[in-house]
């Protein structure tokens, strides 16, 4: 049985992603990402914060969720500044989605709802 909303967390240490560089790692980083979230997270600053703040939102949506799901089904943008998410394989979910990083860590909280 669907439950009708679900709420998920996920803090990260930035430090894993600095540590697996993209140029030596890309294999890794597809297998999480698909190519258009590549692009946003090394046209920033700080990439390996964008990228650990991406991945944190997806852990977020895994756990919200609470039944199996690729990362790539998982895609992350942003509207108006917001971070925003769609599952490619079931468009009948909503999220709300809340961020933050510093210098060390990322974290994103997820409310999902099943429409």
């Amino acid at each position: 049985m669907l439950e009708k909303f679900g709420i998920g967390i996920d803090i990260i240490t930035i430090s894993r992603f600095q540590k697996k560089k993209i140029e030596s790692n890309k294999k890794f980083y597809e297998k999480i990402f698909n190519q258009s979230e590549i692009e946003y997270c090394l046209n920033n600053k700080n990439s390996y914060q964008s990228f650990a703040t991406k991945f944190a939102i997806k852990e977020s949506v895994i756990k919200c969720l609470n039944h199996p799901i690729n990362f790539l089904d998982i895609f992350t943008d942003h509207e108006n500044k917001k971070p925003t998410v769609k599952l490619l394989t079931n468009p009948s979910y909503r999220f709300l989605v809340s961020v933050s990083h510093e210098k060390s860590h990322a974290v994103a909280v997820v409310i999902c709802e099943f429409i």
